[in-house]
């Protein structure tokens, strides 16, 4: 049924952009398109739908936080659970960043000196 219905406001799309008819044709079309829009049946289906829609949202904010929360939760147990009962000393501390500050600079070559006094 979707398809179908697809297919034809494609097709009615199609015809308004691409007729050669004018603009009274296209005035005809839009008017029949509105009325068809605004009758009651239509509009009693826009409403059922609307409403169905927002029962079905309004139901995910609530189960998003839920989830969020359970996960944050989850997630704070577990660090907690992984943690090292022993913490880490100054010196391997201190030891770990030194090896990571040396690794980060770049190497410099130094250059050789120059004897100021050959050149003379």
């Amino acid at each position: 049924m979707r398809g179908k219905l697809l297919f034809i406001t494609g097709g009615l799309v199609g015809y308004v952009l691409g007729a050669r008819a004018g603009r009274k044709r296209y005035d005809q079309i839009a008017t029949a398109a509105n009325d068809f829009w605004n009758a009651k049946p239509v509009q009693r289906r826009v409403t059922e739908v609307r409403d169905a829609a927002l029962e079905l949202v309004g139901d995910v904010p609530a189960t998003l936080y839920k989830a969020g929360k359970k996960a944050v939760t989850q997630a704070v147990a577990k660090k907690k659970q992984t943690a090292s009962p022993f913490p880490a000393t100054a010196a391997a501390k201190a030891s770990t960043t030194t090896s990571r500050t040396a690794a980060a600079k770049p190497k410099t070559t130094p250059k050789p000196a120059t004897d100021d006094s050959a050149e003379s």
